[in-house]
């Protein structure tokens, strides 16, 4: 993969400029719910939480990588278009597609290092925690990982 491929696939993995007016907080910060949880909310249950919790917390996050870029992060930036409708999907076709593997993620962290590091050691494993569910296992494979908002480039 070129430099300006992976470029162009980690700047949309991150999101592009929001296409809708920026999502505002509902409510005070509601803690995390409890594991397995999350999968028994319904989708009212999930949103009011994703905008009073998730939303000002990844907006910090992300903010804290780019102050400037993520300064306005919305609803639109991980689930696309289809976020103010609730016809979004995750994980999220139109997010970058990340070629998975060793030989994958090494081409990125030769290439994008702080953007990787930054996504695997703080947006995988505080997701995670705001949706109460256990981040990525590199050991067991499984858990919270990438492939939660993004899909791969081999569709599987």
């Amino acid at each position: 993969m070129s430099n300006r491929m992976i470029c162009l696939v980690l700047l949309a993995a991150c999101g592009a400029a929001p296409a809708a007016p920026l999502a505002e907080p509902v409510g005070p910060p509601q803690p995390p719910p409890g594991p397995g949880v999350w999968a028994t909310w319904s989708h009212a249950q999930k949103l009011a939480y994703m905008r009073s919790t998730v939303l000002p917390a990844e907006r910090e996050i992300f903010a804290r990588f780019e102050p400037v870029r993520f300064a306005k992060l919305d609803c639109d930036w991980c689930h696309g278009p289809g976020a103010a409708q609730g016809t979004y999907k995750m994980p999220n076709p139109e997010l970058a597609k990340l070629v998975g593997g060793a030989e994958g993620f090494g081409e990125l962290a030769r290439v994008q290092p702080e953007v990787l590091k930054f996504m695997q050691s703080v947006v995988v494993p505080e997701t995670a925690k705001l949706l109460g569910v256990p981040a990525f296992d590199m050991e067991k494979h499984v858990g919270f990982s990438c492939y939660q908002c993004h899909t791969r480039s081999d569709g599987h």
